[in-house]
């Protein structure tokens, strides 16, 4: 049975407002805390903690997660993570030896090509996902990769290539829960009740969507009302952009990791 799960993304937001453990590296360690605490918001431990499915209605989630320091003070140094718009200039892909280590056009599987593709609010088998660079030129998602470091999950070597997205991508701005839930409610695929994007309606209309911090710690994990149904959980961890058709200059490779 779905549960109220407000209680769960207040703390949630106590949880990001802890005062983070000492981070030695590169990378902001404001970043690294809210990483570190939303990889703990797996489905799993979300189903045990309420018992079922978590339910949170889109405005009172916007409204927990507008008291949250961390994000507060994250947006004074990194407004275009946690505000918008994205960084165009600043977007970076890192393949491991998992993947093919060459980023180019031909490689790029697009939303219409895969009509077919199951539903999921995060989907893999299309486009392409980057998150943007901020100091030091790494992004949130090179720094979840240092957890990561010599496991057989994402194996050595890392190739992180940049990338420069065209000025007229059409990038839609998911900032909130609200505009998550407005993105599902006018692309629906409701599948045993439940609401996906439907990407490849999307891809007609957008060439990616870019999901910043606040987004992602308000929908993580919770299943919100839509006028279609409750909305899938959604697992996006960090900033990130899906792109939905190939909108770069040519990719510059800019660091490998042995």
């Amino acid at each position: 049975m779905p549960l109220d799960g407000s209680w769960l993304l207040r703390r949630r937001v106590a949880e990001l407002d802890a005062t983070p453990p000492a981070s030695p590296g590169p990378d902001d360690p404001r970043l690294r805390h809210f990483l570190s605490v939303m990889q703990l918001h797996t489905d799993t431990r979300i189903e045990a903690e309420v018992g079922g499915p978590a339910i949170v209605g889109a405005a009172q989630a916007d409204e927990i997660i507008g008291t949250c320091r961390l994000l507060a003070d994250i947006r004074r140094n990194h407004p275009a993570l946690v505000d918008g718009p994205l960084r165009r200039d600043e977007q970076t892909w890192i393949g491991t030896s998992r993947q093919v280590p060459e980023l180019a056009a031909h490689r790029f599987v697009a939303a219409r090509d895969r009509k077919s593709e199951p539903p999921s609010t995060k989907p893999f088998g299309l486009g392409l996902y980057t998150s943007t660079a901020v100091s030091g030129g790494r992004s949130m998602w090179r720094a979840y990769l240092d957890n990561y470091h010599g496991s057989w999950l994402y194996p050595l070597p890392w190739y992180t290539w940049r990338l420069l997205a065209t000025p007229d991508a059409r990038v839609l701005e998911v900032t909130r829960a609200r505009d998550w839930v407005a993105f599902l409610e006018a692309y629906p695929r409701v599948v045993e009740r439940l609401v996906f994007p439907d990407w490849a309606a999307v891809a007609a209309d957008l060439d990616g969507i870019h999901l910043t911090l606040p987004a992602v710690a308000a929908i993580q994990g919770f299943n919100l009302p839509s006028a279609h149904g409750l909305t899938a959980a959604a697992f996006w961890d960090l900033e990130t952009t899906l792109w939905l058709r190939w909108c770069f200059s040519e990719p510059e490779l800019s660091d490998v990791t042995r």
